[in-house]
């Protein structure tokens, strides 16, 4: 009963430390065992399909999975017949809305025997009186081929629209059209 009597704030903390310290050390041990079981487990060479052995496919397995959703996510089309389409989507995209463009398809065969053709898409602004800035058409040009891994821009042409005169110290109004190649390289029947 003395001991309770006598009992001041510092002498509760006290116990109460020593209680959590021997709560924290069997929780400690308890925790630094199945580590060790575990680590066992992971470096144990002798099972022919260890751990370590499947959680490598695994891994190669989730990237090959990945690389295959975006591909036909990312595509938004999963045949020739609506690049164009994709194309005309992607110039409305946010902060490239450069308005109406012209687009004209020729393909070429590269390889007969694996039926491999390069679909080449020559894109340009419709109108001459249309005025893009380098940043519009800069946009539109990324998100071709970001969104698809089939699409590449080949060439690009920027001309400034009209007949300015600028002297060569002077910068030119952001006033732009362009012409710029896009390649689709497919397998025929793919």
């Amino acid at each position: 009963m003395n001991f309770f009597k006598d009992l001041t704030l510092e002498r509760v903390f006290i116990i109460l430390s020593l209680l959590g310290s021997i709560g924290l050390l069997y929780t400690g041990t308890k925790t630094q065992g199945e580590l060790t079981e575990i680590s066992a487990r992971w470096e144990d060479k002798t099972t022919p399909a260890g751990v370590k052995v499947i959680a490598n496919e695994m891994q190669e397995l989730s990237r090959h999975y990945s690389s295959l959703y975006k591909a036909k996510m990312g595509e938004g089309f999963l045949g020739q017949e609506n690049v164009e389409s994709y194309i005309r989507r992607c110039k409305d995209a946010k902060n490239a809305e450069i308005g109406q463009i012209s687009i004209s398809h020729k393909e070429n065969e590269l390889d007969r025997k694996t039926a491999l053709f390069d679909h080449i898409y020559t894109i340009k602004t419709q109108n001459s009186n249309t005025t893009l800035g380098r940043r519009n058409i800069v946009t539109f040009l990324r998100e071709l081929e970001l969104k698809s891994q089939q699409i590449r821009v080949t060439s690009l042409t920027l001309r400034l629209s009209g007949k300015p005169r600028v002297k060569p110290h002077e910068i030119p109004p952001d006033a732009w059209l362009f012409d710029a190649v896009c390649t689709s390289r497919v397998k025929q029947g793919t």
